[in-house]
């Protein structure tokens, strides 16, 4: 049993859904109607052992789950207003350092927390709830269309490459350590993608290759996609390589990046290149046959896939 098995055991469990609820779970947060605005929930979970280990600050635990929590809004081209956070470890100590992490982090993006609960835990452990609101219909992962372009924000690679560095013991490389541990969602972006009409968006957690996936399951479409032309900044290359893995690969399967994919008309795309302040990268296109292909140098590559959260590795 892997997590989407355990997803989808626990979705055939769930009763009908209320009026207020107009997008239940499978999409990157929920979309709930309350009074007369349309407002987007979500909820993460950071484990010791399994999302980090000793090189992880508590601070910087507290505060990646906020970003995590604020990428998921992003994708739904909504704006992150409140949060909830519980924890624990196993002195009072490091959760206060782990909560104080969470607190930087509703301070750099506008988000008031609200509260929680706080306990002592066999590890060091923190989950977080988010409420975002709307002020456009939501982007989901369900409306990509034969044609659309398929784009990128920012770059890929980096959170693995600084996750390698921190697992090596190579601290020194600080700007990817720091994409690993202390992400930068794409709050505005994702507002303007809806504003502007984007088809479908997600964001990049569990990395590329399986993202995409969800996209075209939920959207009954395929793509093809060109790692040639996923955007790999340059010491995330040189470092990759000194380490013996294929940037281009690890860019594609690696995860956590919190980057956002949209599909999009080019229209929509020239428009978001236009007004973005952020680079903003096509690497492929929509296909109406219902398959995921991944070229590189014009050759199919088999076999890509990125993380499970319950498997071993």
């Amino acid at each position: 049993m892997n997590e989407f098995d355990v997803i989808r055991l626990l979705s055939e469990r769930l009763p009908t859904s209320p009026p207020e609820v107009v997008v239940p779970v499978g999409d990157d947060c929920a979309v709930l109607r309350l009074g007369d605005g349309l407002w987007v929930a979500a909820a993460d979970m950071l484990v010791f052992g399994r999302h980090f280990k000793e090189w992880a600050a508590p601070e910087d635990v507290g505060y990646k789950a906020v970003a995590v929590n604020v990428s998921d809004v992003a994708a739904m081209g909504g704006v992150p207003r409140f949060v909830l956070s519980s924890g624990g470890a196993t002195d009072p100590e490091t959760t206060l350092r782990c909560m104080n992490g969470v607190l930087q982090a509703c301070e750099e993006f506008a988000v008031y927390p609200l509260g929680g609960d706080t306990t002592r835990a066999p590890a060091l452990t923190v989950d977080v709830s988010i409420l975002g609101q709307l002020s456009h219909a939501p982007v989901l992962r369900s409306g990509a269309r034969p044609g659309d372009l398929l784009a990128v924000t920012g770059e890929l690679g980096a959170s693995v490459a600084g996750l390698l560095a921190l697992e090596n013991g190579d601290a020194r490389l600080e700007r990817l350590v720091k994409k690993h541990l202390r992400p930068e969602p794409r709050v505005e972006f994702g507002g303007a993608a809806a504003r502007l009409g984007a088809h479908a968006m997600i964001d990049l957690s569990d990395g590329l290759a399986s993202d995409v996936r969800y996209v075209c399951e939920s959207s009954g479409v395929g793509c093809r996609i060109s790692l040639d032309l996923l955007p790999i900044a340059g010491d995330t290359r040189e470092y990759l390589r000194s380490v013996s893995r294929d940037p281009e690969i690890l860019a594609a399967t690696g995860g956590e990046d919190y980057e956002l994919l949209i599909a999009a008309s080019e229209e929509v795309v020239e428009a978001l290149v236009a007004e973005s302040g952020i680079p903003i990268t096509v690497i492929g296109e929509v296909t109406e046959q219902k398959e995921v292909v991944f070229l590189r140098g014009g050759e199919p590559v088999e076999n890509l896939s990125g993380w499970d959260h319950f498997s071993g590795a």
